[in-house]
């Protein structure tokens, strides 16, 4: 990352931090039987991730559950990989302040939707716009991979050091969502 790169990152995490000081949510355990509305947040610029995690959406919404998907692009230019899963929501480069900040109503709604469980199924360790999302979630149960901030967000981390894939993560989403009994 160059330097400038670095203090635009510097002063997100800066303000990420002051955001968090106010943040109050009540964390409370949800099955995935249980759950009503889930929140996806998935970093989409890999395309073969980013049709998995979108099997994953169909999933959940068979399973009756209101999904809300938010996909971030790392790139400016985002209109050939869009095309083709026009119904669901992403952000890229464009969206995000000069301090790494992602901006616009998409993610202000998908931070302010009180989920019953956000499932954070980023498994890369420097991706500054879903861990501010993230982060600042305002849903009651959150999930991802173990590592970086997550291990401070979420109320439920999943080891998956032995197969780091989105794939092998959604199914140890699933295997233990099914296991909360509420």
């Amino acid at each position: 990352m160059s330097l400038i790169k670095d203090i635009q990152e510097g002063l997100g995490r800066f303000k990420l931090k002051r955001e968090q000081k106010h943040l109050q949510r009540k964390a409370k355990a949800f099955s995935l039987e249980g759950a009503t509305t889930v929140g996806v947040l998935y970093n989409a610029t890999n395309r073969a991730e980013a049709e998995t995690v979108k099997n994953f959406i169909q999933y959940l919404k068979e399973e009756r559950k209101e999904v809300v998907s938010l996909g971030y692009i790392a790139s400016k230019e985002v209109s050939e990989q869009i095309n083709p899963i026009l119904s669901y929501t992403f952000f890229d480069q464009n969206d995000l302040s000069k301090n790494m900040v992602p901006k616009g109503s998409d993610v202000t709604n998908f931070i302010n939707k009180p989920f019953s469980i956000l499932i954070d199924l980023n498994i890369k360790n420097d991706c500054f716009p879903l861990e501010y999302i993230s982060s600042l979630s305002l849903a009651k149960f959150k999930v991802g991979a173990n590592g970086t901030y997550r291990d401070n967000d979420c109320d439920l981390t999943i080891d998956i050091s032995e197969n780091k894939k989105v794939e092998y993560l959604i199914i140890q989403i699933k295997y233990y969502l099914k296991m909360i009994k509420n």
